[in-house]
């Protein structure tokens, strides 16, 4: 009878449990490795794109090996805080909401075998009516349910209707050209749109696209006119940071920048990446993609693009308190780069093998901490690469509209803006 009540309730509870969920872009499988998703012909652009424009999402991935596998994908539509949106799919798509993915391409003459996949969106399949959020969850038809999906690509659809005015300062409410940088900026909108700014509108608000450290719902400091300012908030003033480390991985036959040593032991080539250092007490400018992986191969076409077997290690005396983890796209190039690093007590190290696509990449190492919502977890650099003030960062900044009785959160702002 407990067992009956139990499945009732189950039954009853898994609407709510599904529709809080919050997506994030992320692999979902063993199998995938590679993923990236950016505006369509812009490696570096983040996947935004203008609604009833000619711009497209695109999103790449590799599936380790040869097989024959029927993927394909289903788009949701989701609100501004990346939960699931109550909009039916007629509302929000044109075309069929379950497609085929595009057939895939083998990969030739490499150690490692795989299938390349791309899709682009929108396509002639799938048309999208609304701005807003949208997730794409690409599954293997054939498979077991709880294996089916492999991996889920966020994105985002503008309906530009007003203005975004904003910069990034480092004389900020905490401290001056210190550890820290502090956002400001100005919404400018045409008059009477928005009656209650502090209902109807919804900040979100991004560094280097990170996720953990994100800022969501703040309200404004000022309203005058058709101005609407968002400064002088606690959340609005970031750790700074450092530039990402960089390393890469281009050729089997020449080690590459950041590389100690390139060898092959079966079934892999071997990348050696010299010991890292803890850069807390420092700032040096260098050139990063501010987290982002760049595939390419000197030596072979895209297809025949291998995979090297990458060794990290960051020395220090003892452990950390926390849990240590690598910061950056990375974590979408192999699912494993989102696990805790290993402290290995003999070589008093903290290490990592990754299978990586052959390539130039940007990482970090970041302590797990409570974020500053306290609702989930986040990280932070200040004990391993150190807050500098002259970092150069990116922020982006969404601008959601939802009047009273609205239906959904339209996307009608965005903005990005970079410290240099």
């Amino acid at each position: 009878m407990k067992q009956r009540l139990s499945s009732i309730l189950l039954l009853l509870l898994l609407p709510l449990l599904l529709s809080a969920q919050v997506y994030r872009t992320q692999i979902l499988s063993p199998k995938v490795m590679s993923l990236q998703a950016h505006l369509a012909d812009a490696w570096n652009k983040a996947p935004v794109i203008e609604l009833h424009s000619e711009q497209q999402v695109s999103i790449s991935f590799d599936e380790m090996s040869h097989e024959y596998l029927r993927l394909a994908y289903r788009i949701r539509h989701c609100n501004a805080d990346w939960q699931a949106s109550s909009m039916n799919e007629l509302d929000y798509l044109e075309g069929f909401s379950e497609n085929d993915l595009p057939e895939g391409a083998t990969s030739e003459a490499t150690t490692v075998e795989y299938t390349h996949y791309e899709l682009k969106l929108p396509n002639e399949d799938v048309r999208l009516k609304l701005s807003g959020n949208y997730v794409v969850e690409i599954f293997d038809r054939d498979a077991a349910e709880e294996e089916a999906l492999l991996l889920q690509v966020c994105f985002s659809v503008l309906d530009r209707k007003i203005g975004v005015d904003a910069k990034v300062s480092a004389q900020t409410d905490q401290a001056y050209n210190d550890k820290y940088q502090q956002l400001s900026f100005e919404l400018q909108t045409p008059m009477g749109m928005i009656e209650r700014p502090d209902s109807d509108i919804k900040i979100l608000i991004r560094q280097n696209r990170r996720c953990d450290n994100q800022v969501f719902g703040i309200s404004p400091y000022m309203t005058s006119g058709n101005s609407i300012r968002y400064q002088h908030h606690p959340s609005l003033v970031f750790a700074a940071g450092n530039e990402y480390r960089r390393f890469e991985i281009s050729s089997h036959k020449m080690a590459g920048m950041g590389v100690d040593r390139l060898f092959f032991e079966r079934p892999y080539y071997h990348a050696v990446l010299f010991a890292d250092v803890l850069r807390n007490r420092s700032y040096t400018y260098d050139q990063d993609q501010n987290g982002r992986y760049y595939i390419r191969n000197r030596e072979a076409d895209a297809l025949q693009t291998d995979y090297q077997m990458v060794h990290f290690s960051l020395p220090v005396d003892k452990p950390f308190a926390q849990a240590l983890y690598l910061l950056g796209d990375i974590q979408q190039a192999n699912p494993q780069a989102a696990q805790a690093l290993i402290y290995n007590e003999e070589n008093r190290a903290y290490e990592c093998q990754l299978l990586l696509k052959q390539g130039q990449y940007n990482y970090m190492y970041a302590l797990a901490v409570s974020s500053r919502n306290s609702e989930n977890e986040s990280l932070s650099l200040s004990q391993t690469e150190g807050d500098f003030w002259p970092t150069a960062n990116e922020y982006q900044i969404f601008v959601y509209y939802c009047p009273f009785a609205g239906e959904y959160d339209q996307l009608i702002g965005y903005q990005e803006v970079v410290f240099n």
